[in-house]
């Protein structure tokens, strides 16, 4: 309400005696000047009234539109504000959507190239959805959706499209588990791609591998890539385990320390292939 509605509005409380009583007295007059000829039936009433009323009627009327108005205002923000929420809702439903399809399109290119790589094989395997992950330094494992009842035994070795993960370590009707190449219990044999060096490669507990029982003689430098040699039965030859990082002396001045970065990435791995045969021979 504006100020000089107020100000009406107070003036209006304060003289409302005098302004009863100054009605009554111009209704008298009213009726009186009813019989006068000279005059219309009235006329000076309602110049009076045109005068004293109008401002009143103009103030009264005044108030209404702005109350009229905030009510408006008020209904008109209101569905706005529902509007608005309403929109959200519709955006975030839409970002879920994509988020969705984006995850189903991610996951049918990883299938696609896995369906690929598994038809190329010379052998058979069982294609397993990783469902659970240990990353602890002392056990380093991921669980797979397929067990006995899928032809999975103990010792069947689990590869990626990159290299090596994996032995089955643990197997029941519907889910295996799988000792990964970083745990510290791991051990492969190995030969560098490059030169044949035979070693062993181990996990370091965290996410990285070493390779063991290489001589000072032998000629491993970074960058070599290390590859399963095929004797341990669990995984073919040819396979890639891991890539030479760096070549030191060790402690005892015979064999070399060899660190190895894993072939595969396993932090992100989500899907696995599992050998189904148990022994593999050199051709």
């Amino acid at each position: 309400m504006r100020s000089s509605e107020r100000q009406i509005f107070s003036f209006l409380k304060r003289y409302q005696i005098i302004l009863v009583s100054a009605a009554l007295a111009l209704f008298s007059l009213h009726l009186a000047l009813t019989d006068k000829k000279e005059y219309a039936r009235g006329y000076l009433l309602k110049e009076i009234l045109s005068y004293t009323v109008t401002p009143v009627q103009s103030a009264i009327l005044g108030v209404q539109g702005s109350i009229k108005g905030v009510w408006t205002d008020y209904f008109y923000l209101v569905g706005v504000k529902d509007e608005n929420e309403a929109l959200k809702k519709t955006v975030y439903s839409l970002v879920e959507e994509n988020r969705r399809l984006s995850e189903e399109t991610k996951q049918n290119e990883r299938l696609r190239a896995l369906l690929e790589f598994k038809e190329a094989l010379p052998y058979s395997t069982i294609g397993s959805a990783i469902t659970g992950y240990s990353m602890e330094r002392w056990s380093r494992t991921i669980v797979i959706d397929k067990g006995s009842s899928n032809g999975i035994e103990k010792d069947h070795g689990a590869i990626a499209l990159t290299g090596v993960v994996g032995r089955v370590v643990e197997v029941n009707g519907a889910s295996s588990r799988v000792l990964l190449t970083t745990d510290l219990r791991s051990n492969i044999d190995v030969i560098i791609e490059r030169t044949r060096v035979k070693g062993v490669v181990e996990g370091n507990g965290t996410d990285g591998l070493v390779m063991k029982y290489v001589r000072q003689v032998d000629d491993v430098k970074p960058g070599d890539i290390v590859v399963t040699s095929g004797l341990s039965g669990v995984f073919p030859k040819g396979l890639a385990v891991g890539e030479v990082i760096r070549v030191e002396k060790s402690g005892d001045n015979f064999f070399k320390h060899i660190e190895v970065r894993p072939a595969v990435d396993l932090g992100r791995l989500e899907e696995v292939l599992v050998l189904k045969e148990n022994s593999f021979h050199e051709k």
